[in-house]
C-alpha cells in the first residue's frame, strides 16, 4: 500500500479538470502539482471488471510499482504530478509481470 502522502484525493482531483491521455491499456488523467513527489490514484469501475478480487489484484500490482519508486527513475523534474489511472478490461487477463511492463512503458507518456 502506498503511504498516505503519495495517494491522490480522487474527488478533489477530478474537480480540477485534468489533462487526459488514452492508451490501449490505460486511461491517464494528470495535472502538475506543487509537491516534490508524484501522487497516484487508481479507479476501476465494476463495468470494467465485475470481480472485486481481480480489481483489487490489479490495484495492488500498480500501487506496488509506484511504492517501489520505479516510476521516479526517469523523472528529472523537481515538481511532481498527480496521476489518476483507469485500466482497460484486457489488463485483468495479464500476469503481474506483464502489467508492470506495460505500466512502466506507458506512464512516461504522462511525464
Amino acid at each position: 500500500m502506498l503511504a498516505k502522502k503519495f495517494r491522490l484525493p480522487v474527488k478533489e482531483f477530478l474537480s480540477k479538470k485534468p489533462k487526459i491521455i488514452k492508451t490501449s491499456n490505460f486511461y491517464f488523467r494528470y495535472l502538475a502539482n506543487q509537491l516534490p513527489f508524484d501522487r497516484v490514484g487508481l479507479v476501476i469501475s465494476k463495468k470494467t471488471e465485475k470481480s472485486s478480487v481481480r480489481r483489487n489484484r490489479v490495484k495492488r500490482i500498480i500501487f506496488e510499482y509506484f511504492r517501489q519508486g520505479k516510476n521516479q527513475e526517469k523523472n528529472t523534474s523537481k515538481k511532481g504530478i498527480d496521476i489518476l489511472i483507469s485500466p482497460a478490461a484486457k489488463i485483468f487477463k495479464l500476469e503481474a509481470k506483464e502489467v508492470i511492463e506495460i505500466i512502466s512503458k506507458e506512464i512516461f507518456l504522462v511525464k
